[in-house]
């Protein structure tokens, strides 16, 4: 959003360094994006010499220019010459030695919409003008060229004379009333200390008629929750034409192209007040309601496919849900987004009906989606303004418009009211409450001061303030948000930086995040997709690939689908792996997935039900199957290595959860599963229950769901390893000492375990061994028949002290020994 300087300092004495208020602004959380220098590029320059255009029937002027020592470089990219500049002026206020304000082309002076270009005058080109006092946005003197009292050729006009600045700001979502002058002098002259002026919405007597708005126009609610509120008046007389000067030259300078003095005053007003606003032809509003001289207004929502054409010409079709305002049953206005061109004012308007209304946020925001049109008044209707704001803006309006058109305006207003917003009551809170929650101490009467800056109504009783929001601020409704107001206008910059106090305690998972909602985040963090699979699958799928269901029997389908859905699912495998398939056909390369949910499994038959029949006797319920919660996994790997590391990898990502969910991490035990490889698949246990299986799969079956390459799956239960309530985690503290790592390279028998061997190695090596990791495993011309090579990497560490080579040494020792003895393991030489 665009505001002009020198209009917000109509409303507070804004006299600090502009640098000083973009800080204010920041500060107290409006953001300030750029300062606009409205003049950027307009200069100073010296007249040397003034002479007529030859044969001008209109006074023109040829004046050479001193521009100063570097000209304008656009001047030498268009080629005209610089020493001196000539320009073309039909000023008659000029003498040679003046000092006057030099715009080149390109640049754009505040009064005009388009930057200026070279223009042709006869056989002259001006590149460029000298600016008068209106052009500048200085006043509304057009007859001469501005005179400078001080500066030298070249100088920036800015430097100068006291020009517009022009702020582009960043509001946030709930500030609505910082969308407009009047909200943002008020944040800085709170900030600054300084007092409000707001614009005074009365109209003068001499302004009004003797008739009243109630005796030309009814005003008429259908759905109060679309507008809660909808008021007009009457202004008669009016003369359309252009708008004063101050009027256009801040709306330019904030991007608005004046229009005439109706469109322009509505313009305006929504600018400063924040109210957006529509002038109707009361004339033509009349003949639409088939009336003769009072307007019936009707606000309804409109009919499906009902049409209008906005004042953009465009004719446009509506839904049920939009708002429209009616003369009589005739829609005329998309309501709080565009007026239609059938009652918009034109130059032969002489009666104007000026609406202010307050309209629902959400259905005006579904509007301008659906349209596709969005309007300056529809970002504010969206934001959710106050429904006080219309009978002001709808005063200021009239008495401006009373002022620029030279209109009578009709005593009063017809405004419909039927549903106030609630507004927030009164709320209490202490000095020591804010300064609690902001982090230092807070004076009550300081922060009664600062808030009623803002507009809030304060009343103090010692250390206790009990204050009303005002009317605009409809995102203050707790303490709290009062604490804010303090805190932001007191200077978050001034709160002492403080290490936290609190005793910070960690637990596994917080207890009320559900195991799944955190399965799915580590499984998401690891690089796996998550895939969601039918709980239905076929006998023959459970049979190849049981997984973590093992042995048991699926549970059939009394009316099944198809026989390929004839079944409830003992595993997600097989339907994981279906799911892989589908993504390795379809070009996925790698793919890794996880499917986290139920499976059915016989369960046990239940007990009786004591009394539960209607003769009062024991039922006995038939059986259930019970529904363990599962996390299954399934990656497609390239070779036999990256199958390795895909296995480690699955292994790691269940411990981890293990480990989150009960504080303890799980065991491999190798097992000789269905569908997996032999040497390649394992058990995992937790307290000695076996609670997941993994694995990779036997080519066969991996080419029975049509996959390729190597496949690693595995499935762990959650219902098993997930407590109630979640386990404490134990923290160690970083070592202080470092570490010896050593690697110990053996072989052993083909059908060596891992797993197996892991859990030697760690029984065996004491205290002293921090980890073991099995990175490597070879087979090949220097291995024994019957035999491979494993490679362990061991890291040695003592916790209190520097552990020398020969203990880690003799640890390493001990190791080998224990896996000679365990798993016929023998040195690798």
């Amino acid at each position: 959003m665009k505001v002009s300087l020198r209009w917000l300092r109509d409303y507070a004495p804004l006299d600090a360094p502009l640098d000083h208020l973009v800080r204010t602004l920041n500060e107290t959380g409006t953001e300030v994006g750029t300062a606009e220098d409205v003049a950027a590029g307009i200069i100073a320059a010296r007249i040397t010499r003034l002479e007529p255009v030859p044969k001008s029937s209109h006074g023109l002027m040829l004046a050479d220019l001193d521009v100063g020592p570097i000209p304008p470089h656009v001047l030498v990219d268009l080629g005209f010459p610089t020493d001196p500049v000539r320009v073309v002026t039909g000023a008659a206020n000029l003498h040679v030695g003046d000092l006057v304000p030099y715009a080149p082309p390109g640049t754009r002076p505040p009064a005009m919409d388009e930057p200026l270009e070279v223009r042709a005058f006869g056989r002259h080109k001006s590149p460029g003008m000298l600016c008068s006092p209106v052009e500048l946005g200085l006043g509304d003197d057009a007859t001469g060229i501005l005179i400078l009292e001080r500066g030298a050729p070249g100088a920036p006009l800015r430097d100068l004379v006291d020009l517009d600045v022009v702020l582009d700001l960043e509001i946030t979502t709930n500030r609505p009333d910082c969308l407009c002058h009047v909200g943002i002098a008020r944040e800085l002259a709170a900030g600054l200390g300084e007092t409000l002026t707001e614009p005074d919405t009365s109209i003068p007597d001499s302004a009004l008629s003797a008739a009243s708005s109630e005796q030309r126009a009814t005003v008429t609610i259908d759905d109060p929750a679309g507008c809660p509120r909808f008021a007009v008046c009457i202004i008669e007389g009016v003369a359309v034409g252009p708008s004063p000067a101050w009027m256009q030259q801040r709306l330019r300078a904030i991007g608005l192209r004046p229009i005439n003095n109706l469109v322009d005053t509505t313009n305006y007003v929504a600018h400063e007040l924040g109210q957006p606003m529509h002038a109707f032809d009361l004339d033509r509003f009349v003949a639409a309601a088939g009336g003769e001289r009072q307007a019936e207004v009707v606000v309804r929502r409109a009919q499906q496919g009902e049409g209008i054409v906005t004042l953009d010409g465009v004719a446009r079709r509506l839904s049920s849900e939009d708002m429209v305002v009616c003369a009589g049953s005739r829609a005329v206005s998309v309501a709080g987004v565009m007026g239609g061109a059938t009652t918009a004012v034109n130059e032969s308007t002489t009666n104007v009906l000026l609406e202010a209304a307050n309209w629902d946020g959400p259905t005006i925001r579904a509007t301008t989606r659906r349209l596709n049109l969005r309007t300056d008044a529809s970002t504010l209707f969206e934001k959710g303004l106050s429904d006080t704001l219309p009978p002001l803006a709808l005063g200021r309006a009239a008495a401006l418009m009373a002022e620029t058109a030279r209109g009578h305006v009709l005593r009063g207003s017809v405004d419909a009211w039927p549903r106030p917003l609630p507004a927030p009551g009164h709320i209490s809170l202490t000095g020591r409450y804010a300064g609690d929650r902001l982090g230092m101490p807070i004076d009550a009467t300081e922060a009664g001061t600062v808030l009623a800056r803002l507009g809030f109504a304060v009343e103090q009783d010692g250390a206790s303030l009990t204050v009303v929001p005002p009317h605009f601020r409809r995102d203050v409704w707790i303490p709290i948000d009062v604490v804010e107001e303090v805190g932001r206008m007191l200077g978050y910059a001034n709160v002492p930086s403080t290490l936290p106090g609190r005793r910070v305690e960690a637990t596994a998972v917080a207890p009320d995040v559900p195991p799944d909602e955190h399965t799915r985040d580590v499984c998401l963090g690891a690089g796996f997709d998550e895939a969601i699979t039918f709980s239905f699958t076929s006998p023959a799928l459970s049979r190849v690939l049981p997984g973590i269901g093992g042995t048991r029997s699926p549970i059939p389908l009394r009316n099944p689908l198809t026989d390929e859905w004839s079944v409830l699912r003992v595993s997600q495998l097989p339907g994981l792996c279906g799911a892989l398939a589908t993504n390795i056909n379809r070009g996925v390369t790698g793919p890794a997935l996880f499917e986290v949910g139920r499976v059915f499994w016989e369960g046990e038959r239940q007990g009786p039900v004591p009394g539960s029949t209607p003769d009062g006797s024991d039922r006995k319920l038939p059986p259930l199957p019970l529904e363990p919660l599962v996390l299954s996994a399934a990656a497609q790997c390239t070779d036999g290595a990256a199958c390795a590391e895909q296995i480690r990898h699955v292994q790691s990502l269940f411990d981890r959860l293990a480990v989150d969910f009960a504080g303890a991490g799980l065991m491999a035990r190798p097992a000789q599963l269905v569908a997996m490889r032999s040497g390649r698949s394992a058990e995992l246990l937790i307290d000695g229950q076996v609670v997941g299986v993994i694995g990779e799969l036997r080519s066969d079956v991996v080419s029975a769901f049509e996959l390729r390459g190597h496949v690693v799956v595995g499935e762990l239960r959650l219902d098993a390893v997930a407590p109630d309530p979640p386990r404490a985690l134990r923290f160690r503290a970083p070592a202080r000492f470092p570490a010896i790592v050593q690697d110990l390279a053996v072989t052993v028998p083909s059908d060596g375990a891992a797993g197996r061997a892991l859990d030697v190695v760690r029984n065996a090596g004491g205290g002293l061994l921090e980890s073991v990791e099995l990175y490597d495993e070879y087979r090949g011309e220097r291995i024994a028949s019957g035999r491979k090579g494993w490679t362990f990497r061991l890291t040695f560490r003592a916790p209190d002290r520097t552990l020398t080579s020969e203990e880690a040494q003799h640890a390493q020792q001990t190791i080998l020994a224990a896996l000679t003895r365990e798993c016929d393991a023998e040195l690798r030489r």
